[in-house]
């Protein structure tokens, strides 16, 4: 009872402190003005329809006005090192939502999961220990996520890369210019590459130049062999040079790192594989083996 009585105090206070400052908003006289006029005007955006939806009435505005506090309070730093990971997982949000939702997670859940626990009558340290492990996965669950959607989208677009920009190659000494090969690769590769080729194609289309979006595209990505492929292209279209011999030499080394990572890999696998032999496989056998043993020497005995 005493847990559903903080949690409801705790919802309040939070509606009440964002009424507050909401409120707050628009204390100046300019911002008083232009108020005003913003809501003189027959705007259909500045007044939602009161027949729509529920998400689209209040829950939309909220997550709207929430978000822009948060990036506000957020340091410079953590907010661009956060908006970094989200780009390179292909993901369409700010981090002001990333840190709302992670204080869902670890706010209201554990006080949730608590209170449900706390009405079966478990014990206090059952309860602490809920809680506890709730407000961790809260905490770190979200981060450890959305890094291993990072490393998963970096592996495919790596993956990706040799096939291609060997059909680039294949475009680019049939007779097509290097715009052309490219919007190639995006009709017939499929995947997080073909997206960030085909985001880049259309920023170039729309008059940014050809440098600036291919080594945006490596940014976006975070993949070093990208990187350092893009960097080639542009010196290489800069400086004259043909550009399908120096995809062909990039694509070269690309497959020769591949091939050396993959080695590397089935280098560690005995070495990683002591672990669960250990642990699981040799108890089992000294089981098989020797309990006939000691059973016969139970009974002799």
């Amino acid at each position: 009872m005493e847990m559903l009585v903080a949690l409801g105090t705790f919802v309040t206070v939070t509606l009440i402190v964002y009424g507050l400052g909401y409120r707050g908003v628009g204390d100046s006289p300019m911002d008083a003005r232009l108020g005003g006029l913003r809501y003189s005007r027959p705007n259909r955006e500045a007044i939602p329809d009161p027949e729509a939806a529920f998400t689209v009435r209040v829950l939309r505005p909220l997550m709207r006005t929430m978000t822009s506090r948060v990036n506000g309070l957020l340091p410079s730093s953590i907010s661009d090192r956060l908006e970094t990971s989200i780009v390179q997982a292909g993901l369409k949000m700010k981090p002001g939502q990333f840190i709302l939702v992670v204080a869902v997670l670890a706010g209201l859940l554990p006080l949730a999961l608590t209170a449900m626990m706390a009405a079966q009558g478990k014990d206090p340290k059952m309860l602490l220990l809920v809680f506890g492990s709730a407000t961790g996965f809260g905490l770190y669950g979200p981060r450890i996520w959305l890094l291993g959607r990072v490393k998963r989208r970096q592996k495919e677009i790596w993956r990706a890369l040799p096939d291609a920009f060997d059909l680039i190659t294949a475009s680019v000494e049939a007779g097509l210019g290097i715009d052309a090969a490219f919007n190639r690769v995006i009709e017939k590769v499929k995947g997080p590459f073909a997206v960030e080729l085909g985001r880049t194609m259309r920023e170039i289309t729309m008059g940014r130049a050809r440098r600036e979006a291919f080594l945006d595209m490596a940014e976006r990505t975070g993949v070093d062999e990208l990187r350092s492929l893009v960097n080639s292209i542009v010196q290489a279209e800069s400086m004259g040079i043909s550009i399908g011999s120096v995809i062909r030499v990039q694509t070269g080394v690309i497959r020769t790192k591949r091939r050396q990572r993959a080695e590397e890999q089935a280098y560690k696998a005995p070495i990683k594989m002591v672990f669960p032999l250990v642990l699981f496989i040799f108890p089992c056998i000294m089981i098989i083996i020797g309990g006939p043993a000691v059973i016969k020497m139970m009974e002799a005995f």
